[in-house]
C-alpha cells in the first residue's frame, strides 16, 4: 500500500496548516471554529482511481485542488472568493478533465433568480472554459435571444466516451429543456433528445434520465400540480406514458434511474404511507413491480447509490440531509460492514469510488463528530485518513442529541431532539428552541454547526419535528398543508411546554431561533405565545404570507405549489393575513432580532425589511434589524456566518444568561 501512504504524507502537509484549537477539557472553541467553512468539503476519485479532486475552504475562499493518489502533481484547478460565485458540485469526466457547477444570484426582468453555469477544466488547471456554452444567449425559433437560466443540468455520461456528457438545456424553448451531447473540451453540442412539448405550460419534460448505456429513456414534467412521467423501451423511439397524478391529491410515482439491465427502471412511490423504492419492467408492463426497499418509519427520498465496480444500483440515501444509505445489495452491505468496523462510532458514507471498485472515499461523521475523510482499499482492507473538515473542533466537547416523542394537543406524535452541553443538567441551562426551515427535515445524526455552536455557548437546544416536516410519511407532511401559524405552530408550543413540564427546560429562560420557515415560526411564537419566549430571532424569515403567495406567480410551477402548501391569495386572504407576523407588529413585545441576506433567493429581503418598517411604525423599540449585503439564504460565505454568530451571541446572552 505504498502509494496511499505517500498520499497521506502530502495531505498532512497541505491540510494540517490550521492548528487544533484546544486540548481536551479546555475552554470552548471560539465562534470562528464553528462559523468557518469546512476545510474539506468534498473529495472525489478520478475514474481510474489515480487522482483526487478536493474541494477545500480556507480563509473564506473555496478552491478545487487535484493531485495523484501517490501525492504528486498537486494543482489548483479552480478558485473563488465566494463573493459572487459559489461552487455547488464537481465531477470527473475522465482522468484529465473535470466539470464544475457554478451558482450565483441574479435578477431576470426585475425578478430575483438563481443562475448556474458549467465550467470545464483540466486537472492541472489548464484548458479552463469559464462557460462551457460560449454564447451568452441563444437564438430561439422565434428569433429572440434566450439565455438559459440553468446550464449545469447533467443528465449522464456516455460509457466508452471520455469526451462527451449529456446536458439538459432549454435553448429552443424556455423551461422546456432538450438533451444535448456536449464536448467537454470545446463546448460543441449535438441534439440527442428533443422535448416532446415546446411549451412548459402543457406537458414539457423538466428532468431527463439516461440509462446506463447513455441513452435518454425517461423524463418527468410538471404543470401546476399535475406530474407526468414518460419512458421509452430499449431501442425504441416511441415515448409512452409511465404515470400521471395530481400532487394536490396524492404523492405518486417518480422515475429515478435504470438498472444495468435496461428493461428495469427504479422508481420512488408510496408504500404503506412512506416513500419507498420499487423496480418496474418497462419492456413487460404486465410484470408486477418489485418492492426493492422500504423503511416503516421514514421516507426514502435521497438519491440512488450506484456502485461502479459492481455495475449496478445497490442502495438509496434516506434524504439529501440524511446521507445514510439503505442497501439492498448483499455485497454492498458487506462492504459497508467492513468500513464500519474500521471506523466505529460514526456514520460512514462512501462518497466516491474508482471505476474498478477497489478504492473508495469515505466520509465519517456524526452529530458530535465533524466530518473526516478517508480512503479505503477494498482489496486489502486498509483505511487511511486523508483529512478533517473541522480540525479546530476535533478535541472540543461536542454533544449528540437525545430523542423523545411528544404528543401534540390533538394526539399527533412528534419526534423531538434535545442537545445539551456535556455533563450539564438542562434544567439549569437556558434553552434555544430551533425549528428547522423548509419546512423540511434535517437529520439529527448529521453534524450541524448551528446546534453545536449553541451548545458550545452553554445553551441546550430543542429541535421539534412539527407536522408538515418531510421525511415522516405523506400523511404527516400533508396535515401541515395550509396550517402555517396554526397547528404547525401549536406543535412547537406543545414541545416547549412538554420540556417545561418535564423539568427539561427553565420556563424563564427559553428563546426561539430559526431560519427561513424557522424564522417565520420564531416570529409567530412571539405573536401567539409571547409569555413562552424571552426573545426571538428570525434569520431570513417569512413575515408576510399574502406577499409570498403573490410573488410565487413569477416562478415556474411555484404558484400552484405555494397555494397548495400555504393557501390562496384571495380565497384564504383572511387566514393568511391573520397568520402573518407583519399583521401583528403592534402587538409584539418580545425582544426580536431580525437578520436577512440581500442575496437570499428563498425568501426575499423585502420580507424582513417590511417587518422592520412595520415594527418601527408601531413604535416597537425591542427589535434590531441587520441586513447582510452579500449573504444568501444558507450563509455560504464565512464572513456572513461570523457576523450572524456575533449578533446572535450578543443578543441571546443579553436575554438568556
Amino acid at each position: 500500500m505504498p502509494a496511499i501512504y505517500g498520499l497521506v504524507t502530502v495531505l498532512l502537509l497541505v491540510w494540517s496548516l490550521v492548528p487544533v484549537y484546544a486540548e481536551s477539557g479546555s475552554a470552548s472553541p471560539p465562534t470562528a471554529a464553528f462559523a468557518s467553512l469546512p476545510l474539506i468539503e468534498s473529495i472525489q476519485l478520478s475514474p481510474s482511481g489515480r487522482h483526487l479532486a478536493v474541494l477545500r475552504n480556507h480563509e473564506g475562499h473555496t478552491v478545487l485542488d487535484t493531485q495523484t493518489v501517490a501525492g504528486q502533481d498537486v494543482h489548483r484547478a479552480v478558485s473563488t472568493d465566494n463573493r459572487e460565485y459559489i461552487i455547488t458540485w464537481f465531477r470527473w469526466v475522465n482522468d484529465e478533465r473535470l466539470l464544475v457547477s457554478i451558482r450565483f444570484a441574479a435578477t431576470r426582468n426585475a425578478i430575483d433568480s438563481i443562475e448556474t453555469r458549467l465550467l470545464a477544466v483540466n486537472r492541472d488547471g489548464s484548458g479552463q472554459t469559464a462557460n462551457l456554452f460560449k454564447q451568452g444567449a441563444f437564438s430561439s425559433i422565434f428569433g429572440q435571444k434566450h439565455f438559459p437560466q440553468f446550464q449545469d443540468q447533467l443528465v449522464g455520461t456516455i460509457p466508452g466516451d471520455p469526451k462527451h456528457v449529456l446536458i439538459a438545456l432549454d435553448l429552443e424553448h424556455p423551461n422546456a429543456p432538450d438533451v444535448y451531447k456536449v464536448d467537454v473540451y470545446s463546448g460543441d453540442r449535438q441534439l440527442v433528445q428533443a422535448n416532446p412539448s415546446s411549451q412548459p405550460d402543457t406537458r414539457a419534460i423538466l428532468q431527463w434520465i439516461a440509462d446506463r448505456a447513455g441513452n435518454v429513456r425517461a423524463g418527468v414534467g410538471q404543470f401546476q400540480t399535475t406530474v407526468h412521467a414518460i419512458f421509452k423501451q430499449p431501442e425504441s423511439n416511441l415515448w409512452r406514458e409511465l404515470a400521471e397524478y395530481d400532487l394536490a391529491k396524492e404523492t405518486g410515482l417518480v422515475p429515478l434511474a435504470f438498472d444495468a439491465d435496461p428493461a428495469w427502471l427504479y422508481v420512488r412511490d408510496q408504500h404503506r404511507g412512506k416513500a419507498a423504492i420499487f423496480k418496474i419492467n418497462v419492456v413487460d408492463r404486465a410484470a408486477d413491480r418489485i418492492l426493492v426497499v422500504a423503511d416503516p418509519k421514514y421516507d426514502l427520498t435521497g438519491e440512488l447509490v450506484y456502485a461502479p465496480g459492481r455495475k449496478k444500483v445497490v442502495g438509496v440515501r434516506y434524504s439529501r440531509a440524511d446521507e445514510r444509505v439503505l442497501f439492498w445489495d448483499y455485497d454492498a452491505q458487506r462492504l459497508q460492514a467492513r468500513i464500519d468496523r474500521a471506523l466505529p462510532g460514526s456514520v460512514n458514507v462512501i462518497h466516491s469510488s474508482s471505476d474498478d471498485g477497489r478504492l473508495h472515499i469515505v466520509k465519517s461523521s456524526g452529530a458530535a463528530h465533524p466530518p473526516r475523510w478517508s480512503v479505503f482499499d477494498e482489496r486489502d482492507g486498509r483505511m487511511v485518513l486523508l483529512g478533517k473538515s473541522y480540525p479546530d473542533l476535533e478535541t472540543a466537547a461536542l454533544s449528540a442529541p437525545t430523542t423523545t416523542y411528544v404528543t401534540a394537543r390533538d394526539g399527533k406524535e412528534l419526534q423531538v431532539f434535545l442537545t445539551v452541553p456535556k455533563d450539564r443538567d438542562p434544567r439549569q441551562l437556558p434553552m434555544i428552541v430551533f425549528p428547522h426551515g423548509g419546512p423540511a427535515s434535517r437529520s439529527p445524526g448529521a453534524y450541524n454547526y448551528w446546534t453545536q455552536w449553541f451548545v458550545s455557548r452553554g445553551w441546550a437546544v430543542l429541535e421539534p419535528r412539527f407536522r408538515g416536516t418531510e421525511g415522516y410519511g405523506d400523511e404527516f407532511l400533508r396535515v401541515g398543508f395550509q396550517r402555517w401559524g396554526l397547528e404547525m405552530q401549536d406543535d412547537l408550543t406543545d414541545a416547549v411546554q412538554y420540556a417545561i413540564r418535564s423539568g427539561i427546560a427553565n420556563a424563564n429562560r427559553v428563546c426561539i431561533v430559526g431560519s427561513g420557515y424557522g424564522g417565520y415560526a420564531a416570529l409567530m411564537g412571539a405573536v401567539k405565545t409571547p409569555d413562552l419566549y424571552r426573545c426571538a430571532v428570525s434569520l431570513g424569515g417569512v413575515t408576510d404570507l399574502p406577499q409570498v403567495v403573490s410573488d410565487s406567480r413569477w416562478y415556474l410551477n411555484q404558484k400552484p405549489m405555494v397555494e397548495l402548501r400555504i393557501g390562496s391569495w384571495w380565497n384564504d386572504r383572511d387566514r393568511l393575513r391573520e397568520t402573518s407576523p407583519i399583521s401583528h407588529a403592534r402587538e409584539i413585545r418580545t425582544p426580536l432580532l431580525l437578520m436577512h441576506g440581500l442575496m437570499d433567493r428563498s425568501v426575499p429581503v423585502s420580507q424582513s425589511r417590511d417587518m422592520a418598517d412595520a415594527l418601527k411604525a408601531a413604535n416597537v423599540t425591542s427589535y434590531r434589524y441587520v441586513e447582510l449585503p452579500l449573504a444568501d439564504e444558507a450563509f455560504r460565505r464565512e464572513e456572513d456566518r461570523l457576523q450572524v454568530f456575533s449578533e446572535l451571541e450578543q443578543f441571546l446572552t443579553q436575554y438568556l444568561d
